[in-house]
């Protein structure tokens, strides 16, 4: 009677780690987004131009792996298996820099840290107080920047932006798209105020 106990009992727990191995074989694949540009659209051309953009912050919230929607009014979503690349902080302050450059057609656009000897222009801080969307409705971004002097020591233009975009589909890529359309027309206004400091410079 023990015996027969026993060879249920170890059955029943080979049965068990078969089963969770199974499990573990068929975890969703976890997928990994870039924010990213498809557009050319140049502003000005200034060759020798220096631009500092200083690492874009975020609110804790969405400043995670994770890609986090809204699915209500006061709900939200960590998609566990849909995550940005390079973090999302990391996202924003690349695409930026990536569209000063090409808005200037300017080699010189680099995000902190830099080194001390550098020297820019102008320097950019963007702090963002919501950057959220739900899949198949709108993205919203919401925050301000500052343009700084070459050195960093002196306040040039500080504005305000809240930016919104539909998204357009219930995928996760979808709402990367409209993420990223979003952080483009930032940049966008971004170089329009060092355009404009350029041309009153220039007076």
């Amino acid at each position: 009677m023990k015996k027969n106990f026993k060879k249920i009992f170890l059955k029943l727990i080979l049965s068990s780690l078969f089963l969770m191995l199974l499990g573990c074989g068929s975890s969703p694949k976890t997928n990994f987004y870039l924010l990213s540009a498809q557009r050319d659209v140049d502003v000005s051309v200034t060759e020798n131009l220096s631009i500092g953009v200083w690492a874009v912050k975020l609110p804790e919230l969405i400043d995670r792996p994770e890609i986090v929607t809204r699915t209500g009014a006061f709900t939200i979503n960590r998609a566990d298996f849909h995550r940005w690349a390079s973090g999302l902080s990391s996202n924003v302050s690349s695409l930026i820099a990536n569209e000063l450059s090409t808005n200037f057609q300017t080699s010189h656009v680099d995000v902190s840290p830099w080194s001390s000897y550098r020297k820019f222009d102008y320097q950019v801080k963007v702090h963002i107080r919501t950057f959220l969307g739900e899949l198949g409705k709108q993205t919203v971004l919401d925050g301000g920047y500052v343009i700084l002097n070459g050195k960093g020591n002196k306040k040039l233009a500080e504005e305000a932006f809240s930016l919104k975009a539909k998204t357009p589909g219930n995928t996760y890529q979808d709402m990367a798209s409209s993420m990223s359309e979003l952080v483009v027309a930032l940049s966008n206004k971004i170089s329009e105020t060092i355009a404009l400091r350029i041309k009153q410079k220039a007076k």
